[in-house]
């Protein structure tokens, strides 16, 4: 008598198991999409499916001293990137000789891949060798917030200590970082130590400042109730998604909230709510995403000191509005599509960092093409294009994020995000060198938006750390 290759306890197993994971791939996909049902049973089924994931990030990426790097040794073991770690031609590639040196800084956040963490590094633009490096603990960040407000409970379990970027930074002339830490707004002096953390709110994509200090940086707020109302009827579309509601938000120099406003409830009481409440900006629910406020620091005659520019990627338009009086002076729209990052040039000119994408939220796919830096003339209401070619020589076309910064004389740094890459390209429109944020095995990393200090702060910098 032949044996039977399996007994019926054996079907009986194999068709549980089928059931149990077809039941926990539901789960899982119920997590991913946004969904709210069963929260207790989607923590334990993410908790397993990240095992792998996490396992390998310990191994893979240790952090030295057990995350906190002494500030004696920050620059002594980061400067071995220009030397030992990397491959040069592949990390940090000068291109050309320029001999007219620039008094001006950059500041570079990226995640760093050998280290395991994101770090920010102040560096000098011609030679790229760092001044100064920030590596703050992460776990004093995390004492010093409410752990036990909504917003702050999923933050340590998401992000853990070696997983938070620090985004955007501004550098103070004293030494002092202010950074978007995934969330809350934080500050340290020149030696990591947190001087103060604001989480009233989430913060996120970009940090700007005024002549007093004053920080204008994203956030995300409440509904308002009227905003509530223009809500309701699209709920149907993705019962799954939240409204996403992207605000200003300006606080002082000493981290204190002293204004904040809704650009969604900017746009309705200007009478704008057609453009925003439509089914197409609604399907995602995030209608407006504010990823730059650039503040106006004096009057010129077609924009006037406290006037704000907000970039709003979903509605591919640049708004120029006066807080003073709640009003709209301005939009500006072209033929830039999802673009990032406004900058004023002089009193009559602004830049756009034009992604040049079609996002499609219903294919999830993009026409992706070239980046483009714009340049938006108030006095000939029309555009121009600068450094065209290249960005087409060099493919530069991060579709989300990226930035541009001006140096003085008319250089640019543009950060390709998606390509983990930055490049300085001098007045000429050649690349003088390119930076890509690779590990010592030439694994790629994330880029979290650099910045051009300018000449006067630089001065002081280079004194202050020189010493």
């Amino acid at each position: 008598m032949k044996n039977k290759p399996f007994s019926y306890s054996v079907y009986f197993i194999i068709v549980l198991s089928l059931i149990f994971f077809i039941l926990y791939g539901s789960i899982l996909r119920h997590h991913y999409i946004g969904g709210k049902k069963f929260p207790s049973i989607q923590k334990v089924a993410v908790f397993f499916a990240e095992i792998p994931s996490n396992v390998k990030f310990m191994i893979t990426y240790k952090t030295l001293d057990g995350d906190v790097i002494k500030p004696s040794k920050q620059n002594e073991d980061l400067n071995q990137e220009n030397t030992i770690i990397f491959d040069k031609e592949k990390f940090f590639k000068k291109k050309i000789n320029d001999n007219i040196k620039k008094d001006e800084l950059i500041l570079v956040a990226r995640h760093d891949g050998n280290l395991g963490r994101s770090v920010v590094e102040l560096r000098d633009v011609n030679t790229f060798k760092i001044l100064h490096s920030y590596l703050p603990d992460m776990n004093q960040i995390y004492n010093n917030i409410d752990m036990t407000k909504s917003k702050s409970k999923q933050l340590k379990s998401e992000f853990g200590i070696n997983r938070i970027q620090m985004s955007h930074p501004e550098i103070n002339s004293d030494g002092g970082l202010i950074f978007i830490a995934n969330g809350p707004l934080v500050k340290v002096d020149q030696n990591g130590k947190v001087i103060w953390i604001n989480f009233e709110q989430n913060y996120h994509h970009s940090i700007n400042t005024d002549l007093e200090g004053n920080i204008y940086v994203c956030s995300v707020v409440d509904l308002s109730d009227e905003l509530k109302k223009y809500i309701q009827p699209f709920k149907k579309l993705n019962p799954q998604r939240e409204f996403n509601n992207d605000a200003i938000s300006i606080l002082d120099k000493d981290g204190n909230l002293i204004f904040s406003k809704s650009v969604s409830d900017i746009l309705v009481e200007n009478g704008y709510s057609d453009e925003v409440f439509t089914e197409k900006n609604m399907l995602n629910f995030d209608p407006i995403h504010l990823n730059d406020i650039q503040p106006v620091l004096e009057d010129t005659p077609f924009f006037k000191k406290g006037d704000l520019f907000l970039s709003s990627r979903s509605l591919s338009a640049i708004i120029l509005y006066r807080p003073s009086n709640n009003k709209i002076i301005k939009v500006i729209r072209g033929f830039f599509k999802n673009q990032h990052d406004v900058d004023i040039i002089d009193d009559r000119r602004i830049s756009i960092y034009n992604n040049n994408v079609i996002l499609d939220v219903n294919s999830k796919t993009e026409d992706r093409t070239y980046n483009q830096l714009l340049i938006y003339n108030f006095e000939t209401d029309g555009f121009s294009i600068k450094f065209q070619d290249t960005f087409i020589e060099n493919k530069v076309n991060t579709h989300t994020a990226g930035l541009s910064d001006f140096l003085e004389d008319g250089s640019i740094i543009v950060e390709d995000t998606n390509n983990n890459r930055i490049l300085y390209i001098n007045s000429n429109e050649e690349v003088v060198w390119e930076f890509n944020n690779i590990n010592s095995k030439n694994d790629p990393y994330f880029l979290s938006w650099a910045r051009i200090i300018v000449s006067e702060k630089s001065k002081k910098l280079r004194k202050l750390f020189n010493k």
